[in-house]
C-alpha cells in the first residue's frame, strides 16, 4: 500500500466491529507507526505491526444516505460492513445491493409497515427507499409484465427476521392482489384465498417454532410458499411445502430453550378454554418431562402470549375449515405431553432382562387421547423386533 496522507481514510481493524474506518493524524507508509482517529473521535496509535493491516478506505463508503451499495465505486467487505453498521444505527434497516435486499433485525418495533407505507409501495418502488415492500412489489409486477414465475429467496441466520419478512412479502401481495379485481363475486372469492394464505402462518409457527437462545420466534423448518395469481394480478391459490423439521425437539431441548409453542398454547386453556383442558387431561407445565427437562425448563418467554397466540391459532384453523378436526389435534399434542411421562421398570422375562410401564395410568392417559389400544402401545414400548426374514419379539 503507498502512502498514506495526512487525513486522508484508512480501515484499521477492531476487536468488536472488525473493521471501523479512521483518518490519518499522521501521515505513514504501511510499517510505521502512526496515530489515526475513528469517527467518533477516538484516537488510535498505531505500532508498525497494526499499521500493516490498515487498507485504503473510499469516503464513500462513509455515507450512509447510500441506499445501494452496488453504486459504491470500491465496493468491499469493509464499506459494506461499515455502510450496514452505521444506517442500522439510524433504524435504517433496509439496504439494497442490486437486486439484493439486505435486512438487519431491529428486534423492536418500527414504524415501517403501516398501510401508509404499504400504500406508497403499491405502485412500484423507484425513487423509494430500499424495503421488503419494493422486493415484493418487484416479484408482483414481473409476474404480470413478464408473464413467468418469479422467487423470493429469504435466507439468514437464526434471528435474522425471515419468518417476518416473509409475513410482510404475503402481506403485501394479498393487499395488492385484492385491488386488482374488478368482478365483485372473483373478488369475494379472491378475498377468502387470501384470507387463507394468511392464517396459515399462525398455524405454522404453532407446530414449527420454538423459543432458542438466540430467537424466542425461531422456526425450526423451513418451507416453500407457493402463490398463485391470475391473469389479472388476483391470488387464485397456493400451497405450503414444508420441510427438515427438527423433530428431536419435541422429546429435547437445550436448557433455557422451549418446546414447540403449540405445546405451551394448548396450556394456557387451563385459564382461557377449561373445556379442553378438561377433555385433554392438561396440569401445569412443570409436570410434563417434555416441557420441563431436568427440572429446568423454561415457560413464560417475553413478548409471546401464549393465551393469545391459542385464540389466533384458532381462529387460523376456522378461516382452513378445520372443523372438529381442531379438538382431535388438540388430543394427539396433549397425548404427546403424556406419553412424555412414561417411566419403566427393570423386570425379569423369562432369565432376561426385560422392562414393564411404571404408572399404567399416564399410558392409558395418553392411549385414551389418542384412541389407541394401551395393551397395544404397552407391547410397542416394552418390547422389540429383531430377525431380518423372520421377525421375533423379544421382550
Amino acid at each position: 500500500m503507498a502512502k498514506c496522507d495526512l487525513n486522508s481514510w484508512v480501515w484499521i481493524t477492531d476487536p468488536d466491529e472488525v473493521y471501523l474506518p479512521a483518518k490519518v493524524l499522521k501521515p505513514f507508509v504501511p510499517g510505521e507507526a502512526t496515530t489515526v482517529e475513528t469517527e467518533d473521535g477516538e484516537e488510535h496509535k498505531l505500532d508498525g505491526k497494526l499499521s500493516k493491516e490498515t487498507f485504503p478506505c473510499n469516503e464513500e463508503a462513509l455515507n450512509s444516505k447510500i441506499d445501494d451499495l452496488i453504486s459504491i465505486s470500491d465496493l468491499n467487505e469493509m464499506s459494506i460492513l461499515h455502510l450496514l453498521r452505521i444506517r442500522f444505527k439510524k433504524d435504517i434497516i433496509y439496504t439494497s445491493i442490486s437486486a439484493i435486499l439486505v435486512s438487519v433485525n431491529p428486534f423492536k418495533l418500527l414504524p415501517l409497515y403501516t398501510p401508509e407505507i404499504l400504500d406508497k409501495y403499491r405502485n412500484g418502488a423507484r425513487n423509494l427507499p430500499p424495503h421488503v415492500f419494493g422486493t415484493a412489489y418487484d416479484a408482483y409486477n414481473n409476474l404480470l409484465n413478464e408473464t413467468s414465475n418469479q422467487s423470493v429467496v429469504i435466507s439468514g441466520e437464526s434471528g435474522a427476521g425471515k419468518s417476518e419478512a416473509t409475513k410482510l412479502i404475503l402481506q403485501y401481495l394479498a393487499d395488492v392482489s385484492g385491488r386488482a379485481i374488478a368482478d365483485a363475486r372473483t373478488s369475494t372469492l379472491s378475498a377468502a384465498l387470501e384470507q387463507q394464505l394468511l392464517s396459515a402462518n399462525p398455524i405454522l409457527e404453532a407446530f414449527g417454532n420454538a423459543k432458542t437462545l438466540r430467537n424466542n420466534n425461531s422456526s425450526r423448518f423451513g418451507k416453500l410458499i407457493t402463490v398463485l395469481f391470475s391473469k389479472h394480478g388476483s391470488i387464485t391459490g397456493g400451497s405450503i411445502i414444508n420441510y427438515l423439521l427438527e423433530k428431536s425437539r419435541v422429546v429435547q431441548q437445550t436448557i433455557g430453550e422451549r418446546n414447540y409453542h403449540i405445546f405451551y398454547q394448548l396450556l394456557s386453556t387451563m385459564q382461557t378454554h377449561p373445556d379442553i383442558a378438561s377433555e385433554c387431561a392438561l396440569k401445569s407445565a412443570d409436570l410434563f418431562n417434555y416441557l420441563n427437562p431436568k427440572g429446568k425448563g423454561v415457560t413464560l418467554v417475553d413478548g409471546i402470549s401464549d393465551e393469545q397466540d391459542f385464540e389466533d391459532l384458532i381462529a387460523s384453523m376456522d378461516v382452513l375449515n378445520f372443523g372438529p378436526l381442531k379438538n382431535d389435534i388438540y388430543k394427539i399434542i396433549a397425548g404427546t405431553l403424556h406419553m412424555g411421562n412414561i417411566e419403566f421398570n427393570s423386570t425379569e422375562v423369562s432369565g432376561n432382562e426385560g422392562s414393564e410401564i411404571d404408572d399404567p395410568e399416564v399410558l392409558q392417559t395418553a392411549a385414551k387421547l389418542w384412541g389407541c389400544d394401551p395393551a397395544s402401545i404397552s407391547l410397542v414400548l416394552t418390547s422389540k423386533m429383531v430377525g431380518t426374514r423372520e421377525k421375533v419379539k423379544v421382550d
